[in-house]
């Protein structure tokens, strides 16, 4: 008798504990990463630079050529600096942001 009571006991905590998994889940999944952080360095130089990505203006560095932009989208893209008192040419840079590191874009201007 003693032993068919444990037996019905484990076979209820074990469909207990199988329910409490079916309607809650193994854990959470994370939601999918779309955009991620960039810090953009102008090399060589020091100016302030307007920032465009794929043909956008973002931005603009500060004196000392860098910019820290948030929520860039997940994907390649070409990064555009162009010194803001018109003195230098434009610089391209392509680069694929990836996620959820933080990415770093150094563009070489001369």
């Amino acid at each position: 008798m003693k032993k068919n009571v444990l037996t019905k006991g484990i076979l209820v905590l074990l469909v207990i504990a199988l329910l409490t998994m079916g309607f809650t889940g193994c854990g959470t999944v994370p939601p999918a990463c779309t955009t991620a952080t960039v810090i953009i360095d102008i090399q060589n130089d020091s100016y302030s630079y307007w920032i465009d990505i794929d043909g956008v203006y973002w931005d603009t560095t500060d004196g000392s050529g860098n910019l820290t932009l948030y929520n860039v989208p997940i994907g390649n893209h070409t990064f555009y600096a162009e010194a803001t008192d018109y003195l230098y040419d434009g610089y391209a840079y392509n680069i694929y942001i990836s996620c959820p590191a933080i990415n770093y874009v150094t563009i070489p201007v001369y």
